[in-house]
């Protein structure tokens, strides 16, 4: 059932996924959204099937906590998993913008409203 690695002969580990042990969902794409789908629920007030939103994933990469970013090599300094998700846009201000041509005389400028 175990199988030892090559590269540390005295640590075994065992064969399958690993992970927490915890419950996995499901992950399926419908359209442009994703749906989780978890199979053993003990908990009726948890729906069995959730759409994982952006801001959801957030939420949960946002929990992970400083030494389990340690754990997955990232230095929670500089580096945590929840700032992979941007979560603000930077726009340059319109003296910076490229100007654009209108027609062969006019030129425009590149306009953001939000």
């Amino acid at each position: 059932m175990e199988e030892e690695d090559e590269a540390f002969p005295d640590k075994k580990k065992k064969k399958g996924h690993g992970g927490c042990g915890n419950s996995q969902p499901k992950i399926s794409r419908d359209g442009m959204k994703l749906m989780a789908e978890f199979k053993n629920v003990g908990d009726e007030s948890i729906e069995k099937k959730q759409v994982l939103s952006a801001e959801k994933v957030h939420s949960i990469l946002k929990r992970i906590s400083d030494d389990d970013c340690r754990s997955m090599g990232l230095n929670p300094e500089y580096a945590r998993p929840d700032w992979m998700i941007l979560t603000i846009l930077p726009v340059p201000p319109p003296s910076v913008r490229p100007s654009i041509m209108m027609d062969p005389t006019a030129r425009g400028e590149v306009s953001f409203c939000f």
